[in-house]
């Protein structure tokens, strides 16, 4: 008989779960949190079932983005969660962009020309979220009054938690990063996905939910928009 779990994700999304329900308890957290880590199981799922994926490294970095985000939100961490998710838009930028890292100085830097180059000419991708997120998490990172760190904060203060926003505000926030770098990596990996996941569709359904599932069939040619 085929497995009703052939990846073994229902174990590990039940065992974070059981973690993020120590943090948190209202339903909608614990919902958007399990959503988010089912993406990055997606992800893994997509590298580890095609060795020769292209860009293999910007896409682990972004499996490692995710879940330090999700360390971050758990820890209250809220600057730790903006360098993540400046980190991980810099990642799935470098895949559209088709920067390679050739081993010496890092040459995968994403500039302001990159973002207006994607804005321009791959709209549909909604770069623009991309890159007005990408600079509200420097203000994050830099410091920037913009951002109203708690930067007159105690060490003692500073080890209880670190956050302005609320933290249900952040597991929306990141959920909707995590979700719009998704439609993304569906564009340029919608064969790799297939393959991944060429006998168990309802996993990727599971793992994707509803619409960004949408999102790959039709980038897929299984439906129409």
């Amino acid at each position: 008989m085929l497995s009703t779990d052939p990846f073994s994700t229902r174990h590990d999304v039940t065992r974070f779960m059981e973690e993020a329900r120590k943090y948190y308890s209202h339903e909608q957290d614990i919902n958007l949190l399990v959503s988010i880590f089912k993406l990055a199981t997606f992800l893994n799922i997509v590298l580890i079932r095609n060795d020769r994926l292209n860009h293999k490294n910007f896409v682990q970095g972004i499996i490692y983005d995710i879940l330090n985000s999700l360390i971050a939100i758990l820890n209250l961490r809220e600057r730790y969660l903006h360098l993540n998710l400046r980190s991980m838009i810099e990642h799935i930028a470098r895949i559209a962009l088709d920067k390679i890292y050739k081993g010496n100085d890092f040459d995968g830097t994403v500039r302001r020309k990159d973002f207006d180059y994607l804005k321009q000419e791959r709209s549909n991708e909604n770069w623009k979220y991309m890159h007005d997120t990408y600079t509200r998490a420097c203000d994050y990172v830099h410091s920037s009054p913009k951002a109203n760190l708690n930067t007159t904060s105690k060490f003692i203060d500073l080890m209880r938690n670190d956050h302005v926003t609320k933290p249900s505000k952040q597991i929306i926030t990141l959920q909707k990063v995590v979700s719009a770098i998704m439609k993304i990596f569906i564009v340029y990996y919608e064969v790799e996905i297939s393959t991944a996941f060429f006998r168990s569709q309802s996993e990727l359904r599971y793992l994707l939910g509803p619409n960004l599932y949408k999102d790959y069939e039709i980038s897929s040619g299984r439906v129409t928009k």
